[in-house]
């Protein structure tokens, strides 16, 4: 939702129809130079950055866009601050976050953001699953137990912890995840 910005010009009109009615009244309003003319545009313009602000704060409202709140974003989702990134790999670990879980894509972006890369995952057990299905019916729930996965990464020696971290931050509870370096 945006709200319309508006020129201060607009609530000039709407401020002069609040005053009372009557000649002395109209007199002052039609003046451009008066004290209640002058105090009208002035309104106006608070009015009108008033409306602006919340245009931008409305956009802050959403991590995909947050600019001057990503830090108060970070410290709710992370708890930490990720001011040596740029404003952009920070929204894109946001939207990670926020998505939940972990997939082969998941994984790539977040590698590179520290700058580094994910060229395969391995998922070595296949949990074993019990019941009757008809017509390719499964009558029991996906496997809720422990998913394992092992992560084949390049990435550079500083970054490593902070990729990690990264991904550990988005897993879900249930998965486990192995890294392997310099394949």
């Amino acid at each position: 939702m945006v709200i319309k910005n508006p020129d201060a010009s607009e609530y000039i009109e709407p401020l002069k129809k609040l005053f009372p009615k009557g000649e002395y009244w109209d007199r002052l309003l039609s003046d451009p130079a008066s004290d209640v003319s002058l105090v009208c545009a002035a309104r106006a313009e608070s009015l009108a950055a008033f409306k602006m602000r919340m245009n931008q704060l409305l956009k802050e409202s959403l991590s995909d866009f947050a600019d001057e709140t990503i830090g108060d974003w970070e410290r709710i989702y992370f708890v930490y601050e990720n001011g040596g990134l740029e404003l952009e790999q920070r929204r894109s670990l946001l939207r990670i976050q926020r998505s939940g879980g972990i997939n082969i894509g998941v994984l790539k972006t977040i590698a590179e953001t520290y700058g580094g890369s994910v060229s395969k995952w391995e998922i070595p057990y296949t949990p074993a699953a019990f019941g009757h299905a008809r017509f390719g019916l499964t009558y029991i729930s996906s496997i809720a137990g422990m998913w394992v996965v092992f992560v084949h990464a390049s990435l550079p020696q500083e970054n490593k912890s902070s990729f990690e971290a990264a991904v550990r931050r988005a897993m879900l509870a249930n998965q486990t995840i192995f890294f392997v370096y310099g394949d």
